[in-house]
């Protein structure tokens, strides 16, 4: 049975966001594209209609995730009501909701590690990706230049990963919530 083109668009953007879900729940290799097409309700052979390989999935789905991300943290900035969205920004980055669920949390806090093993367009993606983090943040750092702004913002988004990922570490202990707490002092977030 043909599907109408946009039933075909609404099933590619339900892989995408299936993907990008257990991607960040169980990392690239630990779900397979009949696992992601089964849990997004629909057979494998709609998969390369849209795909071509895995790897183009895990680009194209980090993509969006990445996307989406600077998007909201872009509303943040954008919202009058919000007096300091780097504190808002961050202060979410470093919390626990963040930290417990990684089906919607940071790519590269979940799957950074990974990204090497993968292909050039996956890691192309990523780097885009830091790199976009990097120039939004710098907007919100103190700094005497570009150049200093750039530093600070880099420095701050390796230190909030960082904490991410050694909380995730300390799975539900109270160094865990310490680690996160004294990264958010150090970025002067509370």
């Amino acid at each position: 049975m043909k599907v109408s083109k946009e039933k075909a668009i609404e099933n590619r953007e339900l892989v995408l966001d299936t993907a990008a879900t257990l991607f960040r729940q169980v990392g690239f290799d630990g779900v397979g594209v009949a696992d992601i097409m089964k849990k997004a309700g629909l057979t494998v052979g709609g998969f390369y209609n849209n795909f071509e390989s895995k790897e183009d999935l895990i680009a194209k789905a980090c993509d969006k995730i990445g996307s989406k991300s600077l998007q909201r943290w872009q509303e943040h900035i954008d919202n009058a009501d919000i007096a300091d969205p780097l504190k808002r920004i961050g202060s979410s980055y470093l919390s626990a909701k963040n930290r417990d669920d990684l089906g919607s949390t940071c790519i590269y806090s979940t799957l950074g590690a990974e990204v090497p093993r993968h292909d050039e367009a996956v890691q192309q993606v990523f780097a885009q990706g830091v790199e976009s983090t990097i120039e939004l943040l710098s907007t919100l750092v103190e700094g005497q230049s570009e150049a200093e702004r750039r530093s600070h913002a880099i420095a701050m988004f390796s230190q909030w990963l960082g904490a991410l990922v050694l909380s995730r570490a300390a799975s539900n202990s109270p160094l865990s919530d310490e680690i996160l707490a004294v990264a958010r002092k150090a970025s002067h977030l509370e």
